[in-house]
């Protein structure tokens, strides 16, 4: 079982919720603020600590413990509309991946990306699907706790 930590839409709360706890405390953001702001990022981590540290309550183990979990996703789809370098998202998996490594050893870690190319390969940005979403795959999955790279593929809407 690969568990999501956030998604980026809407669904299940998503990062706009985050966003929200932050507007919440009288700061001015916008979606994106997810990946740079220093008090949003700081709910995140706690929730992924309060995630990974949870004691199941049928079987009574931690789920950084629990072996019928293969890997953590830190986020479904990440994307942000302001920042096309990719340097945001970067700066934010390599700061998160970290954080999930410090409680959790035991399990794997992936990105959860769409698999968009980005700056560290401008020739093959071609190939994206008409937009870019502020994520680089090579670049974000040769970050160093990332242990395993995933694509999200949905050629119908590709146009392949």
């Amino acid at each position: 079982m690969i568990l999501s930590l956030v998604n980026n839409w809407e669904g299940f709360g998503g990062k706009r919720q985050y966003v929200q706890w932050g507007r919440d405390r009288g700061q001015y953001l916008n979606d994106d603020d997810f990946f740079t702001n220093s008090i949003v990022k700081g709910y995140y981590r706690n929730h992924i600590k309060a995630v990974i540290t949870r004691i199941n309550s049928i079987t009574g183990i931690a789920y950084r413990d629990d072996p019928t979990i293969f890997a953590w996703e830190l986020m479904n789809e990440p994307r942000s509309q302001y920042d096309n370098s990719g340097k945001a998202i970067q700066d934010w998996t390599t700061e998160m991946s970290a954080h999930v490594k410090s409680i959790d050893k035991n399990h794997l870690l992936e990105v959860g990306m769409e698999g968009f190319y980005g700056e560290s390969m401008p020739e093959k940005k071609q190939f994206n699907p008409g937009y870019g979403v502020g994520t680089d795959f090579i670049s974000n999955n040769l970050i160093s706790d990332v242990d395993f790279a995933t694509i999200h593929l949905y050629p119908d809407q590709w146009y392949m």
